[in-house]
């Protein structure tokens, strides 16, 4: 196949949606013609609009050797193999080379973000100012450890306020007014 031919069919791929695909002509005409900067320009273009993730289940157009793979794969790919096993830690570092050899894409730079949230937790938890809860007690009856309730839940409880008129007996009145009290975000009883 010539790489004209390639080209045109990595073009179509991606008007199609087919944006892997794409890429794997643009590699075979890469392989062809290796100096030619437009369509190595147009590939980049092409795999930016492509999810990190889709990066990494990407199809091989011939199986590789086990030592091979590691070095073939990008930053960002690396990094989304991490987050995937749940190594946040690692995956932000791989994005972090990503970024720095990709700077402008906007999209390393967001998945970079949400795995460093991550990975650190914003601020270590203030136990000083945690409330303080009685220790549990037996009760007397069954034996079972009574756990104490936080003084802010028992403030927050969702008992119903008291009436403040009946509701009418006929139904059509009766969801007038049930519909009136949830429009004016009135609790029922």
């Amino acid at each position: 196949m010539t790489s004209s031919d390639l080209e045109q069919r990595a073009e179509r791929a991606v008007r199609r949606g087919e944006l892997l695909v794409a890429l794997e002509h643009f590699d075979a005409y890469l392989a062809q013609e290796p100096d030619d900067e437009r369509v190595r320009t147009r590939m980049e273009s092409v795999r930016a609009l492509l999810q990190p993730s889709e990066l990494v289940s990407r199809r091989r157009a011939e199986p590789e050797e086990p030592e091979a793979t590691a070095s073939l794969l990008s930053d960002a790919e690396t990094g989304e193999m991490h987050a995937s096993a749940g190594r946040f830690d690692d995956a932000a570092k791989a994005y972090a080379l990503a970024v720095r050899a990709n700077p402008k894409n906007e999209l390393l730079r967001e998945r970079f973000e949400e795995l460093r949230a991550l990975a650190q937790p914003v601020a270590p938890a203030d136990l000083a100012a945690a409330e303080k809860l009685e220790a549990a007690s037996l009760t007397p009856a069954w034996g079972v450890p009574v756990l104490a309730r936080s003084a802010k839940a028992s403030q927050a409880s969702f008992s119903p306020l008291p009436p403040t008129r009946e509701l009418p007996k006929d139904a059509v009145a009766m969801l007038r007014e049930l519909l009136e009290r949830v429009r004016t975000a009135r609790r029922l009883v």
